[in-house]
C-alpha cells in the first residue's frame, strides 16, 4: 500500500519505516517521503533499497525542460520489471497548491512534456505488502 493507515503495531529491530510528509508554505504544498531502518537493514531488503535509489536517481538526471513525462516513468517500470518487481505507483505527481497535481508520472497516462521550473516529485516506490514499503 503506498499510502499506509496507521496501526497500533510496536515498532521493532529490522522494521523498515517509510515516512511521507510534507508541509505548506504560503499555500503551496511539499512532499518528502523517506525510508528509514530500525537497528539495521534486513538482507533482502538492501538490494530492493538500492534499486530504488538507482531510479530515483536515473530519473532525477532526466528532468529537465522537454522531458516526457511518460518515457521517464516507462524507463522506471522497466528496470522494476527486468529486477522482478511491478511499479505499482506512479513515479510521482505535480506539487503546488495542492498535494497532488498534474502530471502523473506514470507508464499509463498520456505524454505529457516538462516545462522548466514545474514543480514535481521523483518518489519511485517498490512495495512488499506485509514486508517492506521503499520508496525515496
Amino acid at each position: 500500500m503506498p499510502h499506509a493507515v496507521p496501526t497500533k503495531k510496536t515498532i521493532e529491530s529490522g522494521d523498515v519505516i517509510t515516512i511521507d510528509m510534507g508541509c505548506k508554505y504560503n499555500g503551496y504544498c511539499s512532499d518528502m517521503t523517506r525510508t528509514i531502518f530500525v537497528d539495521y537493514v534486513q538482507e533482502y531488503v538492501k538490494p530492493i533499497y538500492d534499486l530504488v535509489l538507482k531510479n530515483q536517481e536515473m530519473t532525477l538526471k532526466q528532468l529537465y525542460d522537454g522531458a516526457n513525462v511518460k518515457i521517464l516513468a516507462k524507463m522506471v517500470e522497466n528496470d522494476f520489471k527486468f529486477n522482478n518487481f511491478d511499479l505499482i505507483h506512479a513515479l510521482g505527481h505535480g506539487v503546488g497548491l495542492d498535494i497532488h497535481e498534474n502530471p502523473v508520472l506514470s507508464p499509463r497516462t498520456n505524454d505529457f512534456i516538462l516545462r522548466e521550473n514545474m514543480v514535481i516529485t521523483d518518489e519511485p516506490g517498490i512495495y512488499l505488502p506485509r514486508k517492506i514499503w521503499c520508496s525515496n
